[in-house]
């Protein structure tokens, strides 16, 4: 079996948070005009994001030759580890990238002690919501944005370790 044509890294400093940042403008930039209310991933900052390495990680996925072809973030919430921003590039998806993505969420769980991994998905993305029942996530409720009356996302969770 070979080796994926990735690598994915738990960035340790602000060196490549642009990279990430840029991933995640990509790829949230695609729901732009199809996403309501929009989403709140196109107002992330470099500094933003950075806020993440205090308290929670950021991740990169890498093809070999050290592009960013992906990233996620993970915020410590309470007994849960938050994953969040997870972004894959459109011509790196269906690769595994997003899968080995959360499952450095997951190692990085582990390690702070968290009970589960939680996440929040718009009920209109349901790729994704298949993909991250896929791994293992199931549905803990829904929650509609502010302004809305119906429910806008969908909350998802998985206990660590499993």
């Amino acid at each position: 079996m070979s080796e994926p044509a990735f690598r994915v890294v738990r960035l340790d400093g602000p060196e490549r948070l642009p990279e990430a940042l840029a991933v995640i403008h990509e790829v949230f930039g695609h729901y732009e005009g199809n996403l309501v209310p929009p989403s709140a991933a196109l107002k992330e900052t470099v500094d933003s994001i950075g806020r993440r390495l205090a308290d929670g990680a950021v991740f990169l996925a890498e093809d070999s030759d050290g592009r960013a072809i992906g990233a996620v973030c993970a915020d410590r919430k309470g007994d849960a580890m938050y994953l969040g921003r997870l972004a894959v590039r459109p011509e790196c998806q269906g690769r595994g990238v997003g899968a080995a993505l959360v499952a450095a969420v997951e190692r990085f769980a582990a390690e702070a002690g968290a009970d589960r991994i939680s996440i929040g998905v718009r009920l209109a993305l349901t790729d994704n919501i298949r993909m991250f029942q896929g791994l293992g996530f199931v549905e803990t409720g829904r929650t509609a944005h502010p302004g809305f009356s119906e429910p806008t996302s969908m909350d998802l969770a998985k206990p660590v370790g499993r």
